[in-house]
Protein backbone atom coordinates (compact mmCIF):
# COMPACT_ATOMS: atom_id res chain seq x y z
CA UNK A 1 0.00 0.00 0.00
CA UNK A 2 1.60 3.55 -1.01
CA UNK A 3 1.38 7.05 1.35
CA UNK A 4 -0.48 9.34 -1.22
CA UNK A 5 0.04 12.59 0.82
CA UNK A 6 -2.71 14.39 -1.05
CA UNK A 7 -4.97 11.53 0.08
CA UNK A 8 -3.53 12.20 3.26
CA UNK A 9 -3.57 16.21 3.05
CA UNK A 10 -7.42 15.79 2.02
CA UNK A 11 -8.17 13.99 4.89
CA UNK A 12 -6.69 15.82 7.68
CA UNK A 13 -8.26 19.05 5.69
CA UNK A 14 -11.74 17.66 5.87
CA UNK A 15 -11.10 16.41 9.66
CA UNK A 16 -9.97 20.00 10.48
CA UNK A 17 -12.70 21.40 8.72
CA UNK A 18 -15.13 19.02 10.55
CA UNK A 19 -13.93 20.06 13.93
CA UNK A 20 -13.53 23.97 13.26
CA UNK A 21 -17.48 23.40 12.39
CA UNK A 22 -18.31 22.18 14.86
CA UNK A 23 -17.07 24.56 17.45
CA UNK A 24 -18.23 27.28 15.29
CA UNK A 25 -21.32 25.76 15.56
CA UNK A 26 -21.20 25.20 19.51
CA UNK A 27 -20.10 28.70 19.75
CA UNK A 28 -22.66 30.21 17.86
CA UNK A 29 -25.64 28.40 19.24
CA UNK A 30 -27.02 26.45 16.65
CA UNK A 31 -26.05 23.49 17.05
CA UNK A 32 -28.50 20.89 18.97
CA UNK A 33 -28.28 17.51 20.19
CA UNK A 34 -31.41 16.47 18.66
CA UNK A 35 -32.37 16.73 14.23
CA UNK A 36 -36.01 15.08 13.87
CA UNK A 37 -36.29 12.03 11.96
CA UNK A 38 -38.08 13.57 9.10
CA UNK A 39 -34.87 15.95 8.82
CA UNK A 40 -32.44 13.17 9.13
CA UNK A 41 -34.16 11.13 6.15
CA UNK A 42 -34.52 14.45 4.34
CA UNK A 43 -30.62 15.10 5.02
CA UNK A 44 -29.95 11.80 3.97
CA UNK A 45 -32.02 12.04 0.59
CA UNK A 46 -30.79 15.04 -0.02
CA UNK A 47 -26.79 14.06 -0.03
CA UNK A 48 -27.62 10.94 -1.99
CA UNK A 49 -28.88 12.86 -4.45
CA UNK A 50 -25.80 15.77 -4.00
CA UNK A 51 -23.32 12.11 -4.65
CA UNK A 52 -25.29 11.31 -7.33
CA UNK A 53 -25.24 14.54 -9.23
CA UNK A 54 -21.54 14.67 -8.42
CA UNK A 55 -19.79 11.75 -9.08
CA UNK A 56 -22.12 10.07 -11.73
CA UNK A 57 -24.71 12.55 -13.81
CA UNK A 58 -24.22 14.06 -17.35
CA UNK A 59 -24.72 17.52 -16.21
CA UNK A 60 -21.32 17.50 -14.23
CA UNK A 61 -19.10 15.68 -16.10
CA UNK A 62 -17.24 18.92 -17.35
CA UNK A 63 -16.34 18.83 -13.71
CA UNK A 64 -15.01 15.51 -13.29
CA UNK A 65 -13.19 15.60 -16.83
CA UNK A 66 -10.84 18.36 -15.27
CA UNK A 67 -9.28 15.36 -13.11
CA UNK A 68 -9.42 12.88 -15.87
CA UNK A 69 -5.95 11.31 -16.62
CA UNK A 70 -4.45 12.95 -13.71
CA UNK A 71 -1.98 11.40 -11.39
CA UNK A 72 -3.63 10.41 -7.99
CA UNK A 73 -0.28 11.27 -6.64
CA UNK A 74 -1.09 14.57 -7.44
CA UNK A 75 -3.50 17.18 -5.65
CA UNK A 76 -5.10 17.43 -9.33
CA UNK A 77 -5.68 13.82 -9.32
CA UNK A 78 -6.29 13.37 -5.52
CA UNK A 79 -9.31 15.65 -6.46
CA UNK A 80 -10.17 13.09 -9.42
CA UNK A 81 -10.42 9.93 -7.15
CA UNK A 82 -12.17 12.33 -4.55
CA UNK A 83 -15.07 13.42 -6.75
CA UNK A 84 -15.25 9.98 -8.98
CA UNK A 85 -15.71 8.21 -5.28
CA UNK A 86 -19.14 7.95 -3.89
CA UNK A 87 -18.16 6.95 -0.65
CA UNK A 88 -15.45 10.04 -0.18
CA UNK A 89 -17.75 12.75 -1.51
CA UNK A 90 -21.01 11.73 0.72
CA UNK A 91 -18.38 12.31 3.60
CA UNK A 92 -17.83 15.58 1.95
CA UNK A 93 -21.13 16.64 1.45
CA UNK A 94 -22.78 15.19 4.40
CA UNK A 95 -20.53 17.88 6.10
CA UNK A 96 -21.57 20.10 4.31
CA UNK A 97 -25.15 19.80 4.42
CA UNK A 98 -25.33 19.33 8.41
CA UNK A 99 -23.20 22.14 8.74
CA UNK A 100 -25.66 24.54 6.44
CA UNK A 101 -28.69 22.81 8.51
CA UNK A 102 -27.72 23.84 11.64
CA UNK A 103 -25.99 27.16 10.61
CA UNK A 104 -29.34 28.66 8.09
CA UNK A 105 -32.67 26.07 9.17
CA UNK A 106 -34.67 27.53 6.95
CA UNK A 107 -32.83 28.51 3.95
CA UNK A 108 -30.59 25.22 4.23
CA UNK A 109 -34.31 23.32 4.70
CA UNK A 110 -35.51 24.72 1.64
CA UNK A 111 -32.40 22.96 -0.83
CA UNK A 112 -32.74 19.52 1.57
CA UNK A 113 -36.28 19.30 0.70
CA UNK A 114 -35.54 20.20 -2.79
CA UNK A 115 -32.98 17.66 -2.83
CA UNK A 116 -34.32 15.25 -1.31
CA UNK A 117 -37.38 15.27 -3.47
CA UNK A 118 -35.04 15.01 -6.25
CA UNK A 119 -33.48 11.90 -4.66
CA UNK A 120 -37.25 10.35 -4.27
CA UNK A 121 -37.92 11.11 -7.85
CA UNK A 122 -34.62 9.53 -8.93
CA UNK A 123 -35.41 6.04 -7.40
CA UNK A 124 -39.29 6.01 -8.07
CA UNK A 125 -37.82 6.54 -11.58
CA UNK A 126 -35.10 3.73 -11.38
CA UNK A 127 -37.73 1.59 -9.95
CA UNK A 128 -40.19 2.12 -12.32
CA UNK A 129 -37.37 1.22 -15.17
CA UNK A 130 -36.51 -1.72 -13.18
CA UNK A 131 -40.25 -3.09 -13.42
CA UNK A 132 -40.97 -1.88 -16.97
CA UNK A 133 -37.77 -4.00 -18.07
CA UNK A 134 -38.43 -6.90 -15.71
CA UNK A 135 -42.02 -6.93 -17.37
CA UNK A 136 -40.80 -6.79 -21.16
CA UNK A 137 -38.31 -9.80 -20.05
CA UNK A 138 -40.90 -12.00 -19.02
CA UNK A 139 -42.91 -10.81 -22.08
CA UNK A 140 -39.81 -12.40 -24.35
CA UNK A 141 -39.75 -15.39 -22.67
CA UNK A 142 -43.54 -15.82 -22.77
CA UNK A 143 -43.19 -15.10 -26.71
CA UNK A 144 -40.18 -17.43 -27.22
CA UNK A 145 -42.28 -20.04 -25.87
CA UNK A 146 -44.58 -22.13 -27.86
CA UNK A 147 -47.81 -22.62 -27.74
CA UNK A 148 -49.29 -26.48 -27.36
CA UNK A 149 -51.53 -27.34 -30.67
Amino acid sequence: MRFHFWHTALSLFFAALAVVGYLWLSATGPLSGFVPARDFILMALAIQRLVRLFTYDAITAFIRNWFAGADPRTFRGALGTLINCPWCTGLWFSLLVVFCYFMWPVASWYAILVLALASVASILQITANYVGWSAEGKKRECESIPLPR
